[in-house]
């Protein structure tokens, strides 16, 4: 895709990234600006001088995000000004405005579909899961193109939405190299700073721990994970990073080798010294850094 005037929507911060789904949509955002001209719609945060057409929206009720009416009044005049050749929606969230914006306007969409939502919720036995299930159908359904972020996502697209495998695209998520790579100069200094000795392994686990499918891993590790690797090898510690507190879990979580640092700024480096970070979902793909 080259050349193309695009309504970029985000219902996450794009820039400076602190979550799996802000990253990927980060990465979106550099990959599509390359070659076309972007107009963004997104939450409020730092401005970045790179991109020049940003409209930055107050979501203090999240819900709003749903269904926007600034976006399609900010859209109005554009229109008038430039010929715009798509709308780009990223997560179920922005799926909503990006169809009715479509019909409006009358162009074409592309919804990146980060997670396969309705199965989230219908593996966390969630009852809204039919009504995601129903939201999700359409806004793939109406679509020009929809993208996911593996080809086993892209499966489950063909078999629960009958959707034909040429109207997906997957674009699996990026890593950048120059940031996530094993980093033996930051690991000492890491390590000293949560009490973790020279000779003692790092594992880590991250991620925003309010999140369902985060909360089923934390069950996990404390049930499977832990009891395993202390018959094994009781030389090790395990770290977890994240906003949040399990939704409770946290306060009865006592193990000797579990270290809670919660929120991080620069969670790279935590990754880089670790000797295997861990990522025990039974439920939904997103992101995973």
């Amino acid at each position: 895709m080259k050349g193309k005037d695009i309504i970029f929507i985000s219902p996450q911060r794009i820039f400076n990234p602190t979550s799996g789904v802000e990253s990927r949509i980060n990465n979106l955002v550099k990959i599509f600006s390359k070659d076309n001209n972007l107009t963004i719609f997104a939450p409020k945060q730092s401005k970045t001088k790179k991109y020049k057409n940003i409209f930055f929206l107050d979501y203090s009720n999240k819900y709003r995000k749903l269904f926007d009416t600034r976006i399609i009044n900010k859209t109005k005049p554009l229109i008038k000004n430039q010929n715009i050749d798509l709308i780009f929606g990223t997560t179920l969230w922005a799926g909503i405005n990006s169809l009715i914006l479509s019909l409006i306007i009358k162009k074409p969409y592309y919804f990146d579909d980060h997670n396969l939502e309705f199965l989230r919720y219908k593996r966390t036995k969630s009852p809204i899961w039919p009504i995601i299930f129903i939201l999700e159908y359409l806004i793939i359904k109406f679509s020009k193109k929809t993208i996911c972020v593996s080809e086993k996502d892209k499966s489950f697209m063909i078999k629960y939405f009958k959707v034909k495998p040429k109207k997906i695209i997957v674009i699996e998520n990026p890593v950048d190299k120059s940031i996530f790579f094993s980093n033996k100069r930051i690991a000492p200094k890491i390590k000293k700073g949560l009490g973790i000795k020279n000779n003692q392994k790092m594992i880590l686990f991250f991620g925003q721990l309010n999140y369902i499918p985060n909360i089923e891993a934390l069950k996990i590790i404390k049930k499977e994970i832990l009891p395993k690797l202390d018959k094994i090898d009781k030389n090790y510690k395990l770290v977890i990073c994240g906003k949040g507190n399990g939704n409770g879990l946290l306060k009865n979580f006592k193990h000797k080798n579990v270290i809670f640092k919660g929120f991080v700024q620069k969670i790279q480096d935590y990754i880089n010294a670790s000797d295997v970070v861990i990522a025990p979902l039974i439920s939904g793909s997103g992101t995973r850094i």
